[in-house]
Parts: C-alpha cells; structure tokens; sequence
C-alpha cells in the first residue's frame, strides 16, 4: 500500500520529465524511451521508502535455556517504512549457520519447534506494524521430546513484508537445552 504522499512525489516527477523531455519534441517525438526513463525511477524512488524496518531481541537479549517448558524471546519489531505494513513471522533451525555460545562444535546442535505469540500469549502468525511504530511478540521455542540434552540451537526469526515480499528483516536466537532433572 503506497501513501498518497508517496504517490503525489511519483506523480510530480513524472511531471517534471515530461516537461525535460518536451523540449527536445523532435527527437523523443512517439518515443517511449523518455516515459520509461522517467517513470521507472519514479516507481523505484516511490516504493524504496515504504519497506523498512528492524527486528531486535527485547534488551539484547539473544541467550537463553530451555528447560520441560522451552524457551521464551521477547522480540520488537519496529516499521520505519512510509505506510503501515503486515509482517509474515517465521522460524528456521540454523544450527549450521551459527557460533554457540561456549564455542562447542555447531554440528551436534539440536532443532527446536517455534512458534509465534502475541502480547496476550495468542499465537499469531503475522503482525501488522502502523508506520514508524513498533510492536513486541514473543517466540516460544518449544523442545521436541527425545531431544539431547545440554545442546545448543540457533533460530533465525524473520518478518517479511507484505508491501515488499522480497523484503525481510531478521534476527537470531541461541536457546541452550537444559536437562530438566539437573534443575
């Protein structure tokens, strides 16, 4: 969804293009070439600012254990972008991709199931961010059963938009295993 501002400055510099071109009729006369010159970078301009945005761990906090209950991150997700925008949440093991905290080796690294929450523990897939706002929800990593105890994981949580579907910011989480009898 573009802002009618945004929408307004594409309008204005077309407008300013046609008048540079004008003047040189005999030569861009029927000529697309100076349309496509002049609307393409209006377009690009326009959609450039309405997808930005961060996703950050609350407080930095980026380490934590898993105990029989899993493991929970706090995340804030802030629309820097012109428009308000819908975020589609994700989850992805990348235990290959990753160092672990106590530097052991990533290959013995264990998969863990995520799962999205909002402020009042609702799971929630997506998220919709007005612009220039900020909005907090929680992954909830949760343990499968059978899964080895006193080994690392790391989660890569990602928000794409729905303005710009190639456009996802993300961020990383490192969740130790506890054994739940040692606690």
């Amino acid at each position: 969804m573009r802002t009618k501002s945004t929408l307004e400055k594409a309008v204005k510099f077309v407008t300013n293009c046609k008048f540079i071109f004008s003047f040189k009729k005999n030569i861009f006369q029927k000529n697309i070439f100076p349309i496509l010159f002049c609307l393409i970078p209006a377009l690009t301009s326009a959609q450039s600012g309405s997808c930005n945005a961060k996703l950050e761990v609350e407080k930095n906090r980026i380490y934590n254990s898993a105990g029989k209950d899993g493991a929970y991150f706090t995340l804030v997700l802030t629309n820097d972008g012109n428009s308000s925008d819908v975020y589609n949440l994700s989850a992805l093991n990348i235990n290959g991709n990753c160092a672990n905290n106590d530097q052991s080796n990533t290959s013995e690294n264990v998969n863990l199931m995520g799962s999205f929450l909002d402020n009042n523990n609702a799971p929630i897939t997506s998220l919709t961010v007005s612009s220039h706002q900020t909005a907090s929800f929680s992954i909830h990593l949760i343990v499968p059963q059978g899964t080895a105890f006193n080994k690392w994981n790391c989660t890569q949580i990602n928000a794409t938009s729905t303005n710009c579907s190639s456009y996802t910011v993300n961020t990383v989480v490192h969740t130790i295993v506890n054994n739940p009898s040692e606690n």
